[in-house]
């Protein structure tokens, strides 16, 4: 211990290792620390990072619904688009699916530049003409930022103008031309009495209704007429009619009612010559069917070269197969179908089918042309009051009742049309 304080007191008063106040010597080391602490700092010119720029886009409204609107009226709506961003929106464009009732008003070249704080108005119309649902579509391309396509969305449809009821009356013919074919086999005695014993009321329901009549009588084997037309002018008209039904009983069991009409009817051999200004009836009184060559077509085709369609009437008077008579008049019965002629019962009262037969001086429609353009679905048929659920239709393109089964209507019944309809626009 003594040997390691004497070491270091020698170290400590030598001049080469000894602690010296001599403060006119530099200490290098100590010198550059304070002069690095107490020289300025250099100060930095740091730029300002730039202030983001965008586009963007807001619609006003997205979705529009017209609502229940009046047909054939005209409505409009606005779209507002306006740019809300820092720069400009541009709108590259404008995809437009639609109803063909919708429309955008106006044309537009692409690109739309609007700066910020412009607005672009889109304007629809709509102009209603059914009761259909209208739906459009637009999408908008643009450059907004996150929202480059925008969808808007409108719709609507239409409710009808209101409800109507047409009232038609069957047309009244003046002239009438009458062909009686009387089946005269021997099963036929007393329907021909049953005829002859009505004559006279028959002939004053046609006197009565003012109809200017020519009456002529052939059978169901020979197509001469068996007399003169019976006309209001004839000496006796009801007699002469009741003579002339009453053909016995010695004909052909090979009836051809709608044969011997033909032959009776033809332009150039025939014996009974129609007025051209008249109506034409043909009627047949048979117990039995018919046993003609022709098809029914064929004598419909006939019949209608000689008189027009709403003129030409085939009446039958046959079996309706409820227990009398020697067959159904099925022949008979689908000609009368094709003409929109009428069918009896042979078996009924002879007092109700002449009256019937003497009724039948009307034209009896087919086509009721509609006041108003009719809902389709919306149509409903009365006669007289009472609803009518088939035997007609309703046709769109010419907004027309069309009557399939003429039997439905006799003579002057009430026809009426009751629909809702569309019509001018209310507003």
């Amino acid at each position: 211990m003594k040997r390691f304080w004497g070491l270091l007191f020698l170290l400590a008063c030598s001049p080469e290792y000894g602690i010296s106040d001599n403060n006119d010597i530099a200490d290098p080391i100590i010198d550059t620390a304070v002069e690095q602490q107490t020289t300025p700092p250099v100060k930095m010119d740091v730029p300002t990072p730039p202030e983001e720029t965008y586009a963007a886009i807001h619609i006003e409204p997205y979705d529009y619904d017209f609502g229940e609107v009046d047909v054939n009226c005209e409505y409009e709506y606005d779209v507002v688009i306006t740019s809300i961003g820092t720069e400009p929106l541009i709108i590259d464009s404008l995809d437009y699916a639609h109803t063909p009732e919708l429309e955008l008003v106006g044309n537009y070249k692409y690109p739309i530049y609007l700066k910020p704080g412009d607005t672009l108005v889109l304007t629809f119309k709509y102009h209603e003409v059914d009761l259909i649902a209208d739906t459009g579509r637009m999408f908008i391309y643009s450059n907004a930022l996150g929202k480059r396509e925008q969808m808007i969305t409108h719709q609507g449809i239409g409710v009808a103008t209101g409800n109507k009821v047409d009232v038609f009356k069957q047309e009244e013919i003046n002239k009438a031309d009458i062909l009686f074919v009387i089946d005269n086999s021997c099963s036929m005695i007393d329907e021909q009495a049953g005829m002859a014993d009505n004559a006279e009321n028959f002939i004053d329901d046609l006197m009565t209704a003012g109809v200017d009549f020519e009456i002529s009588v052939v059978t169901t084997d020979d197509p001469t007429p068996v007399s003169d037309p019976i006309t209001p002018d004839s000496r006796d008209p009801a007699k002469e009619f009741s003579d002339a039904v009453s053909r016995g009983n010695s004909g052909s069991a090979t009836e051809m009612g709608q044969e011997m009409a033909k032959q009776a009817l033809d332009p150039i051999r025939g014996m009974v010559q129609p007025r051209e200004d008249a109506a034409l009836s043909v009627v047949v009184v048979s117990d039995e069917d018919d046993f003609s060559p022709l098809t029914e077509l064929e004598y419909y085709d006939f019949f209608l070269s000689i008189k027009e369609e709403e003129l030409f009437f085939f009446h039958s008077v046959v079996s309706l197969g409820f227990g009398c008579g020697l067959g159904m008049g099925d022949r008979y019965i689908d000609q009368s179908n094709l003409t929109g002629g009428m069918y009896l019962d042979i078996c009924s009262p002879w007092g109700d089918n002449l009256n019937t037969i003497a009724n039948l001086n009307y034209i009896i429609a087919t086509q009721y042309p509609l006041t108003e353009v009719a809902v389709p679905g919306s149509v409903e048929v009365f006669l007289d009051g009472v609803a009518l659920k088939k035997g007609w239709y309703y046709d769109i393109g010419s907004n027309s009742v069309i009557l399939e089964d003429r039997n439905l209507v006799v003579g002057d019944e009430m026809f009426q049309v009751m629909y809702d309809y569309l019509g001018d626009c209310p507003l």
